[in-house]
């Protein structure tokens, strides 16, 4: 037992879970512009890799700013930051899959935040307010793509800045579509949260299938197709079969 607990001791990153409870604890006590202030020191002091996950950074201080305090929302945050300075200093071995579900986690903070703030369908400038969302969830997308880039064009290449342009508009588009769809449901916010967030996992998991080295070959295969649609297939059925429908 001790030397398990030794070994799991190991692998946490004190210094950084430190800084981590710093973070949090400064959006819980501090008013917003010192804490804005101290959280752009804690990510650009060192530079290194500051530019690859700025835009998640960006987003989880935007999230800070939009959430009420609470205890929850504090860990929350304590945990969202350190998984990212984990990718940032490369302190993760698998840097793709932590990404990858940083940018379903801070997806669905966005979402769920929509979602409560626009309960009543699209009155009060929801409208505006779901394109402003989807321009983020696609910023995300299209930052997540950029740091995996499909061989045998690099992360520079034209070509890859061709595509990165194409995933970024037609994630934006989608999004949007989905989100203004999801307030004419008669449903809570929990649902249409869980919906369009299955949404948004099955285009992060479809583009990346594509547009990523996922496998020896870039593009879709039809196996990646087949059970990454059944699986979100299904759980969209849990979802919709478990809702109250207040029609």
């Amino acid at each position: 037992m001790a030397v398990t607990l030794k070994s799991i001791s190991r692998r946490i990153h004190w210094s950084l879970a430190l800084k981590a409870a710093f973070f949090a604890l400064a959006w819980l006590v501090l008013p917003f512009w010192l804490f804005f202030l101290i959280a752009l020191y804690l990510y650009f002091v060192p530079l290194f890799q500051a530019g690859k996950l700025a835009v998640p950074y960006f987003v989880l201080l935007l999230l800070c700013f939009l959430q009420g305090h609470s205890i929850f929302s504090t860990l929350l945050f304590a945990v969202i930051f350190y998984a990212l300075f984990l990718i940032k200093d490369l302190l993760v071995i698998d840097r793709r899959a932590t990404h990858e579900l940083l940018v379903f986690v801070l997806s669905f903070l966005l979402v769920r935040d929509f979602y409560i703030r626009f309960d009543q369908g699209v009155a009060g400038g929801a409208l505006f307010y779901a394109f402003l969302v989807a321009v983020v969830l696609a910023l995300l997308v299209r930052n997540f793509l950029r740091q995996f880039p499909a061989e045998p064009a690099g992360p520079e290449s034209g070509a890859h800045r061709g595509t990165l342009r194409v995933a970024g508009w037609l994630s934006f588009m989608l999004f949007t579509q989905v989100l203004i769809t999801g307030l004419f449901l008669p449903l809570d916010f929990i649902y249409q949260s869980a919906l369009v967030f299955l949404f948004v996992v099955l285009v992060v998991e479809l583009f990346q299938e594509y547009f990523t080295a996922g496998s020896a070959d870039a593009g879709l295969s039809r196996n990646g197709i087949l059970a990454t649609a059944m699986t979100i297939f299904a759980l969209f059925v849990i979802v919709l079969s478990s809702a109250r429908w207040s029609l």
